[in-house]
């Protein structure tokens, strides 16, 4: 079991490796300025549970390349949304099993005390701070949690957040 774990995160980080070096890292090899299809496909992978990349720490940033804050904060949380969709619809199709052997049943266990004590209210604040969302909405569809509320909470979370770190970055850039 330790050993599949261990190949497992291998492939997850040589995904993570792959998506990243064929995207911004090309683009800033060759001397363009990052995109917006490269920020948007690293956003998306960086929620989906089995990947975890800081993604926050690519809107400072694409905001100093020159990108509009409007359309960060947009393809952020629409991306984020959307990919913690995915990880909760996971999470409902997936055996006990393959979830101790993707995320570790101490994180699993972690995640599902959150999502039954706090409710909303944990998927709400890990979205707003940089905490681990996405395992978190993988749990919250094993537990079978409200789809409704995760994408409510996940989105209001994502876009506070997102509002507050192009706030701030338009602060230091002017």
């Amino acid at each position: 079991m330790q050993k599949k774990r261990i190949i497992i995160s291998f492939v997850t980080i040589a995904f993570a490796v792959i998506i990243i070096s064929l995207t911004f890292g090309k683009e800033i090899m060759v001397g363009k300025q990052p995109s917006l299809f490269s920020f948007t496909l690293i956003h998306f992978a960086g929620y989906l549970f089995f990947i975890l990349l800081p993604v926050e720490t690519i809107v400072p940033y694409y905001q100093a390349v020159g990108h509009n804050g409007f359309y960060l904060v947009i393809i952020a949380v629409s991306t984020g949304v959307i990919a913690q969709v995915l990880n909760f619809l996971l999470g409902r199709l997936i055996s006990s099993d393959v979830i101790n052997n993707l995320i570790g049943q101490k994180q699993y266990h972690k995640a599902e005390y959150h999502i039954q004590k706090y409710g909303s209210w944990a998927v709400f604040i890990f979205n707003l701070l940089p905490l681990a969302s996405a395992v978190l909405s993988f749990v919250a569809g094993v537990v079978k949690f409200s789809l409704r509320k995760q994408i409510i909470y996940s989105f209001l979370g994502l876009l506070i957040k997102y509002v507050v770190m192009v706030y701030v970055g338009t602060q230091f850039l002017d």
